[in-house]
């Protein structure tokens, strides 16, 4: 069986090395404009959108019931996502939800997937791959508080909104 990486990212700096490495043992599944930047380096993408069957909208792209059910069987068994950068413009647009929860669920499912939510993380798992074991643990840790941080952030200023 085919084994998958999904990529979803605000920030698409230096993913491009990640991806091209990963494509070697992956077969890769972006987000729109995420497959748009890989296919635009030379990376061979599905597009996200063809798997779900679904047009992109913003905040729920990524949230279809097939890719997490890929994620929990380890048929995606690599997850990079990175966040909408609220902290840099608060507003509610730039709230993050199927990002979040896609980081939560390969980092719940931590012993068949590799989440990578940090950009400094990309040259540890270039370094290693496909031999990545010792890494899913740490990096489920990072993704984690990642969330946590990112919630708390949140919830501060729809808090200071009442005020």
């Amino acid at each position: 069986m085919d084994k998958y990486a999904l990529f979803s990212l605000s920030n698409k700096e230096g993913c491009e090395k990640l991806a091209e490495i990963i494509s070697k043992y992956r077969k890769i599944i972006a987000t729109g404009g995420t497959a748009n930047y890989l296919r635009n380096k030379g990376i061979d993408v599905v597009e996200l959108s063809k798997i779900t069957g679904l047009k992109e909208k913003r905040e729920i792209k990524t949230l279809h019931p097939w890719i997490f059910e890929m994620i929990y069987s380890g048929v995606i068994d690599v997850v990079v996502v990175n966040l909408y950068p609220f902290s840099e413009k608060p507003c509610l647009n730039n709230i993050d939800i199927g990002g979040v929860t896609l980081l939560r669920a390969a980092a719940k499912n931590y012993e068949k997937v590799l989440v990578v939510c940090k950009i400094d993380q990309y040259s540890e798992v270039i370094k290693k791959f496909p031999f990545i074991e010792d890494l899913r643990l740490k990096f489920a840790c990072e993704a984690f508080k990642l969330t946590s941080s990112y919630d708390k952030i949140i919830c501060d200023w729809l808090c200071n909104l009442r005020r």
